[in-house]
């Protein structure tokens, strides 16, 4: 079982890593990575718990319409990001020392979006007869982990190139709420 719930929160993380790599472009501080960190970590968590706690009856009310969910929110992130980088690229967005990291707003909202599918594994474990509490700890922890992970990344890497890397982070966003509508 130990197996089984190590490789269940790291196979979730991938979203939070994306996420994380997405939007580490713009400077950020330790306590906004912590934030960001502990939102991504806590919405994968309660996400999975919520589920767990519905079982089959709530997911089969929006179950049609949950990807449009998850499809609607990323896009929408994608869309600001792919702006913002765009007006940097054409010199007219705000002077890199001006920018601060995302919104409080913003950052729930890519940890809600991106927790989505936590939530329908968080139904299985319920009709499962699991139990959930090891769960919740892998898949809040590796959630945390590789939204860290993803953000000091995405520093290293956007050092010279913020504005070409915010746009295929907006990109990456874009294409995971694609991915949505086929679930």
């Amino acid at each position: 079982m130990l197996f089984e719930v190590l490789i269940l929160g790291l196979v979730l993380s991938a979203d939070s890593f994306s996420a994380a790599m997405a939007m580490g472009s713009r400077p950020f501080t330790t306590k906004d990575s912590l934030k960001f960190a502990f939102s991504s970590g806590g919405a994968e968590l309660v996400a999975t718990l919520a589920g767990y706690m519905a079982g089959a009856h709530l997911i089969s009310l929006i179950s049609s319409v949950d990807h449009w969910i998850a499809f609607g929110l990323l896009a929408a992130v994608a869309l600001h990001m792919a702006y913002e980088a765009i007006q940097d690229l054409r010199g007219q967005g705000e002077k890199e020392e001006a920018v601060d990291f995302h919104s409080f707003w913003k950052v729930l909202l890519v940890s809600f979006a991106t927790s989505l599918d936590a939530f329908g594994v968080g139904v299985s474990l319920g009709v499962a007869k699991k139990t959930i509490a090891p769960f919740l700890v892998s898949i809040g922890l590796w959630a945390f982990v590789a939204t860290l992970v993803g953000l000091h990344l995405a520093r290293r890497l956007s050092g010279k190139m913020g504005p070409l890397f915010t746009f295929i982070g907006a990109a990456v966003l874009g294409y995971m709420s694609i991915q949505m509508l086929s679930i």
